[in-house]
């Protein structure tokens, strides 16, 4: 009988049951523990017990480094519910049943835990988190328990990473060959405890992800509209039109994700359909343009744009570029978050712009371009080849001798043999150099940049970069530098802006103040909320639109506060502006930790301070993001700080007691 029991109950344990009615099925538990298993195994991605000896999990197939015997796990306390967008993945495997059905149970065990890390592996490079495995099946989520800017866009690239590293899997294995399909849908959910203490996902979300996986086709990576929304010009796409799935009320619209477009910005990527009017940036743009004339006299240039996301750093360099008219080099490369541990990701793109790489050359056409072209800087070909041409992917041809030294010296040799192909050429024509959002670039990138501003002093060259208020440069701060600070657009420009986008669609004036109101001048938001309303409809008064697109990056924003980002959520259901009382009076944390938390909202731009604590008080900059904070929140958790909060005005602040029947 217990042997009959034994392929159950290893089901059961692979959909994560634990459930042991019988005692004779007990007693068989302890008695394998006690005198079979020896000291158990415990997976440090999702805390199942294994056998000694074992070398991956049983649930998720994560290897089991630790040699030793593990301290039982604490539970988890209940998780806080919040309300949060989110893009979910659901990979399975095609056909698993009958693969399984050939195979004996320990090795089809051994497949899927090889699948597992692959799947997990490609998810988690782009920032996932591996919520369930369901037998073959992974769900991911994508915004949770940290958001990014470009959740979707995460997802999207972890997908086909996915499908790549399975038919990579394929091939080095003498083992069935495995096929997946991936099924990608964004929305509005609530994270929390269900009936464990880990995190559930509360929404239609994860379910059609589900379906649009069951409807892909082996070997695709389907996303809904939803999902095409948020990255559309970022991927190649087909449109599958409108597709019935089952348990779904409406026909879904689905696109099947083929590979990135290759554009290097989201403005890139909208340009194609037309760009808003340039505005509030002609000061900035003059001081572009001064230090362009000095390149060409051949006084190197070192160029930072700071402003926050949205800000119009983007636009500000791409305008610069179009009033260029002399005819030069120009090479740009933004750098992305998940590729910050490769090492020379953006040199990599810069040189394959340079050198005209095409999808359809072969190795030896872009070979031959590399040789020419560093033999024009004065470089020798067989030097330099056996460094560069790994960073192209390509192989090194016979004919060049391998390298011997270290890789330390081969990198530091690396870094000299760039730096003199960029000097070399710009005797030639002048450069410009482009690095977007340089806070996210890889060290060993940021290493050859240091030796560029460095050695770049006295040549036709300038460096022009990009980057977040947090980027500290690895560089000091000299002569022919020059650092630009965005501001947010006045009220003036914000109208400019949004009576450009509506163009012949009617706005009244109120909603058009609504508008620039609740975007606090940044031009990213008052885009996006204008065409949210262009395409929704004016908003309703007390209403909080915060158009899909901008979901994102507002919470990923909150995200980054840490502990600050509840201290900003009870401010906002105070209301547009607090005083630190009331917030101390409200929310009665040590006094050290919420100035701290104070402090930190200021430095990241979140809100306007006025006096010192405890006579202080705060002010949103915009509303978007007090509105993020605001609709993160459960709604049971509003209505109980609402109701705090106006018994805690009525007892203690009566001076401020209108505030109750307006806001509370």
């Amino acid at each position: 009988m217990l042997a009959a029991l034994r392929p159950c109950l290893a089901a059961l344990r692979v959909l994560g049951v634990r459930w042991w009615p019988s005692p004779d099925v007990q007693c068989y538990k302890q008695a394998v523990q006690s005198n079979f298993l020896g000291v158990s195994m415990r997976c440090s991605n999702c805390g199942s017990d294994n056998p000694a000896g074992k070398r991956f999990c049983g649930d998720c197939g994560t290897p089991l480094d630790s040699p030793g015997p593990i301290p039982p796990r604490e539970p988890r306390g209940p998780l806080p519910g919040e309300r949060r967008h989110l893009t979910v993945l659901f990979c399975d495997l095609v056909g698993s049943t009958e693969i399984a059905a050939r195979l004996d149970p320990e090795e089809w065990r051994e497949i899927v835990a090889s699948y597992h890390r692959t799947t997990t592996e490609a998810i988690t490079r782009f920032g996932g988190y591996v919520a369930q495995y369901l037998g073959d099946g992974v769900m991911a989520y994508f915004g949770w328990p940290e958001a990014h800017d470009n959740n979707a866009e995460r997802a999207a690239r972890a997908g086909l990473a996915i499908i790549d590293a399975i038919a990579k899997l394929n091939q080095h294995s003498v083992r069935p060959k495995l096929s997946a399909r991936v099924g990608i849908d964004s929305g509005a959910v609530v994270v929390g405890a269900g009936t464990s203490n880990y995190a559930d996902v509360f929404g239609d979300t994860p379910n059609i992800a589900a379906r649009v996986q069951a409807a892909a086709p082996p070997n695709t990576v389907l996303i809904t509209a939803d999902t095409h929304r948020l990255i559309s010009g970022l991927f190649v796409v087909e449109d599958c039109g409108a597709q019935v799935l089952k348990g779904i009320e409406r026909p879904l619209r689905l696109y099947r994700a083929i590979q990135p477009s290759g554009v290097r910005s989201r403005l890139e990527a909208t340009a194609s359909s037309g760009l808003t009017s340039f505005v509030g940036r002609e000061e900035e743009l003059r001081l572009l343009m001064n230090r362009w004339e000095r390149v060409r006299e051949g006084e190197g240039q070192v160029v930072t744009i700071i402003g926050e996301a949205g800000i119009g750093k983007s636009r500000l360099v791409r305008r610069f570029h179009e009033r260029i008219e002399e005819k030069h080099t120009w090479l740009q490369a933004a750098a992305r978050s998940f590729f910050q541990n490769s090492p020379f990701y953006q040199v990599g793109d810069l040189i394959k712009q340079f050198l005209d790489f095409k999808e359809g050359n072969t190795p030896e056409v872009s070979l031959a371009r590399l040789e020419r072209s560093l033999e024009a800087s004065g470089l020798k070909a067989a030097e330099a080849i056996p460094l560069i041409a790994p960073l192209l992917n390509l192989a090194i041809p016979p004919k060049y001798l391998p390298l011997t030294v270290s890789s330390e010296h081969q990198r530091r040799r690396l870094l000299y043999t760039l730096v003199q192909w960029v000097i070399g050429g710009v005797r030639l024509l002048p450069y410009t150099i482009v690095i977007e959002d340089l806070q996210w670039a890889d060290p060993s990138t940021l290493e050859l940049l240091a030796l560029l501003v460095q050695q770049g002093v006295k040549s036709r060259l300038l460096l022009l970069f990009t980057a977040r208020p947090e980027f500290r440069a690895g560089w000091p701060h000299l002569a022919h530098h020059t650092q630009i600070a965005l501001g947010r657009l006045s009220a003036l420009n914000a109208r400019s802006m949004i009576e450009d986008i509506v163009a012949h669609k009617a706005l009244s004036d109120e909603t058009i103040e609504t508008v620039i109101e609740r975007t606090g001048g940044v031009p990213l938001f008052i885009e996006e909320l204008t065409r949210a309303l262009i395409e929704g409809g004016e908003v309703q008064p007390g209403e909080r639109l915060i158009p899909a697109t901008l979901h994102d990056s507002l919470m990923a924003r909150l995200d980054r506060l840490g502990p600050a980002k509840e201290i900003a959520q009870v401010g906002a259901v105070i209301g547009p502006e607090f005083s630190y009382k009331l917030l101390r009076a409200v929310h009665p944390v040590p006094e050290d930790a919420l100035q701290l938390a104070l402090r930190n909202l200021a430095k990241a731009e979140l809100v306007h301070v006025r006096s010192l604590p405890p006579d202080s008080t705060y002010q949103f900059k915009h509303a978007l993001i007090r509105d993020a904070a605001y609709e993160a929140l459960l709604r049971s958790r509003r209505r109980e700080l609402h109701a705090h909060i106006a018994e805690t005005i009525e007892k203690s602040f009566p001076e401020h007691a209108n505030i109750t029947t307006k806001r509370h």
